[in-house]
């Protein structure tokens, strides 16, 4: 109970019966609505003459609500409810305005009820006087008015009365509020997700929560006037506990992560949030401290950071430690004038064995050359998985050329020893290397690379099944790509490049919801040309940024070609990583989709991991233009070389896609579907759809839907097909993408996919 109610007698010359009451229903947790009530009639008991009402002040502190009142009437208590704290209106809004006082004794001749006079009139009132409510602070919580039918000024028992009954109201809204926040506190405790513990100073336990009990184990009665020991084993880590909190200021936390023993013997890792609450001296009264068990979190940080740094077949480093490794390495050499040598590897027709065997005997292969690899190698070496079928090897210390061979001999058997793949015994690869050193062949880490990768070519070139040094002969070959590097310049004007669809379909749904734009250059001399050969040397040469323009504006003619049809789809096209250079990128593609007219979504671009790690702020500009213009944006290739789970929250994106490697022949592999599960997870948290890339069995597609993948991509569903074909396709395909009208099937040109 407030102090100021509690230590002074009873208000002047209140009836004492009424009085009583009144305490008794304060102590009794009535709620203030009645203790208000109960306030009005007791002074109106006092002074009948008078018609009492208590007014709230909102939240905001700007207005006034209708707290109790018993006599005036509806219309006039519904006219001033909500009235604004303001000097000038009323007697209540100016009282609580002021913080003073307010004595109105002829309500139709005083300018602070000119808005209410008529009001005022019909209910036959003609003086108000207004008591702030105020508490111990001086902060104003409402206002007690009295009105009279009569014009008339207090005299001073009036006076007193309005002042106690203002203290009155005082004390019964501060203690019932006191009461419902303590019964607020109380309950959150108790339903506190979070383990609470209370010490004392000396760190003995006060009081425990229930979920600090289903946490640890122990029953609070086990707990209480015991230290924390029985959970911490580590003495010397509690005292320094109790360093820490003796010197954290008031109002600070502290937290840290420790193993924590339940009661079972169990250890767990635990995230503990201390805090202090000190005594007007400034000394340690009690420690509060918070514990959650975050083994699944710690589990889960563990997984995404393996993912960002290991490859999930072979567990080897991937691209992204190898690189990092790399840099490491260089930046070590340089200061310490020291060697090292990079060496790339393919295996020689892998394709042939995924292509006859299957993708299950490929992956089979690929693990168990890893396993080789990494026992080939010193301790002190690093061997990754940089992709596919390439392994990248890191070689530390200084090596003559005649020890450089020797290493790429043994590496070369140690892929040529006899294999077992689907019970297919003594099945014999062979592979490629190329070798690079430092600081001979380059100083950089696209300089090794580029380096290892010609002589890698090389090797190839020589009839495979052996390794390279860099030369500088090999410049010949940089020749060769420079040559394709022209024929590619006629391209986009020669109309060599044309664009091949490969439809997406919502798993629920089933209809097809977009279609993946996919380019392929039809070469005048040299036929058909991978994009795997001719996109890399177009990011290098730069000529991507007018290939992608091309694409764009192919896609976009695409999509209003389709609306002929009444077929309403959405086109996907892939942003290279090296066209995120032209700064004015997202200006371009925005002007490109206006331009084209097509519905706002219509176009969707894809982006790599890789491009998030690059300049945060560019990137994020990037694709807020981007949604801010209606093209929506999907992460591709999700889980694969750069992955940049750390940046992912941090960037808007609308789709992310799983990476074929994760889907293929998941039915067969539990590891897969759970990091399928995680992935899937981790994006619909993000507000992400999820689309599922190599999909090719219809086991896949089934597992995929029980895990709640939005929607598949993959020879399961169609391979790649150019325009005639894909729209025949559509127009066969029974769903809702079209208009009700039927068109006859468009004549197929052949093509190659």
């Amino acid at each position: 109970m407030p102090e100021n109610f509690a230590d002074n007698s009873i208000p002047a010359n209140l009836p004492i019966v009424r009085y009583n009451q009144f305490l008794e229903m304060l102590l009794s947790g009535r709620p203030l609505e009645s203790l208000l009530h109960e306030l009005v009639l007791l002074i109106q008991e006092k002074q009948p003459e008078c018609t009492a009402s208590i007014m709230l002040i909102s939240d905001d502190g700007k207005h006034l609500h209708i707290g109790a009142s018993t006599d005036l009437p509806d219309y006039f208590l519904s006219a001033i409810d909500g009235i604004d704290v303001r000097d000038g209106v009323g007697s209540c809004g100016t009282a609580a305005a002021r913080a003073q006082l307010v004595i109105v004794e002829d309500i139709q001749h005083d300018p602070r009820w000119s808005p209410y006079r008529g009001l005022a009139q019909q209910a036959g009132l003609r003086a108000c006087w207004s008591q702030p409510i105020m508490n111990a602070n001086g902060k104003v919580l409402g206002t007690f008015g009295l009105y009279y039918r009569e014009v008339r000024f207090p005299s001073g028992r009036d006076l007193l009365l309005i002042h106690e009954a203002a203290r009155l109201a005082q004390a019964s809204i501060e203690f019932r509020r006191a009461e419902n926040h303590r019964v607020l506190s109380e309950t959150i405790t108790q339903h506190l997700p979070l383990g609470l513990m209370i010490t004392d100073a000396d760190f003995n336990m006060l009081d425990v929560n229930p979920a600090f009990c289903a946490i640890t184990g122990f029953k609070a009665e086990e707990l209480l006037g015991k230290k924390p020991n029985i959970l911490v084993q580590d003495l010397k880590l509690l005292r320094q506990f109790g360093t820490i909190l003796q010197r954290l200021p008031a109002q600070k936390s502290w937290t840290t992560e420790i193993p924590v023993q339940r009661r079972n013997g169990e250890r767990f890792n635990a995230e503990l949030c201390f805090s202090a609450v000190r005594n007007e001296h400034n000394q340690v009264e009690r420690c509060i401290g918070l514990i959650s068990d975050i083994t699944d979190r710690k589990r889960s940080e563990e997984t995404i950071q393996y993912q960002a740094n290991y490859d999930l077949l072979t567990s080897l480093p991937n691209r992204n430690l190898f690189y990092s490794r790399l840099n490491w390495m260089l930046e070590q050499c340089r200061r310490k004038d020291c060697h090292f040598s990079v060496m790339l590897m393919d295996l020689d027709y892998f394709k042939e064995i995924n292509d006859t065997m299957g993708h299950d005997a490929g992956d089979e292969l690929l693990a168990k050359i890893g396993a080789r690899l990494q026992n080939a190698i010193g301790s002190k070496d690093t061997v990754a998985r940089l992709g596919g079928d390439e392994f990248g090897f890191l070689i530390a210390g200084t090596h003559d050329r005649e020890a450089l061979e020797n290493i790429a001999i043994r590496l070369h058997g140690t892929v040529g020893e006899s294999l077992c793949i689907r019970q297919m015994r003594d099945l014999k690869m062979s592979s490629s290397l190329g070798i690079s050193r430092f600081p001979e062949d380059g100083n950089t880490l696209e300089g090794l690379l580029k380096a290892a990768e010609q002589a890698l070519y090389s090797a190839k070139n020589a009839g495979r099944d052996g390794f390279a040094f860099f030369t500088p002969a090999m410049h010949e070959e940089a020749e060769t790509q420079a040559m394709l590097h022209q024929e590619m310049r006629f391209a986009v004007s020669d109309n060599q490049l044309e664009l091949h669809y490969q439809p997406i379909k919502h798993l629920d749904s089933g209809n097809i919801t977009h279609v993946e734009a996919l380019i392929r250059w039809h070469n005048p001399q040299r036929g058909l040309v991978r994009p795997d050969l001719f996109i890399p040397l177009a990011e290098k040469t730069g000529l991507i940024r007018e290939i992608g323009h091309w694409v764009r504006e192919e896609a976009l003619a695409m999509i209003n070609r389709m609306q002929q049809y009444g077929i309403q789809l959405s086109v996907a096209v892939n942003i290279s990583t090296a066209e995120f250079y032209d700064r004015e990128l997202a200006q371009k593609i925005v002007q490109q989709v206006q331009d084209a007219g097509v519905p706002r979504g219509s176009l969707m671009v894809e982006i790599t991991e890789s491009l998030l790690i690059r300049n945060q702020q560019e990137t994020l500009n990037f694709l807020q233009t981007l949604q801010a213009a209606g093209i929506r944006v999907a992460l591709d290739d999700f889980g694969t070389g750069f992955s940049s789970l750390s940046y992912l929250a941090a960037f808007p994106a609308d789709k992310l896609k799983i990476d074929r490697s994760f889907v293929h022949q998941m039915s067969s592999d539990s590891r897969k579907q759970a990091l399928v599960d995680t992935i899937i997870t981790l994006g619909h948290s993000l507000n992400m759809t999820i689309i599922a890339e190599g999909v090719e069995e219809e086991a896949d597609e089934i597992l995929l839907r029980a895990r709640a993948c939005d929607s598949i991509q993959g020879y399961f569903l169609a391979r790649p097909m150019t325009e005639t074909m894909l729209l025949n396709f559509l127009l066969d395909y029974p769903d809702d993408i079209r208009e009700p009208a039927r068109h006859n099937p468009l004549p197929v040109t052949p093509s190659a996919t």
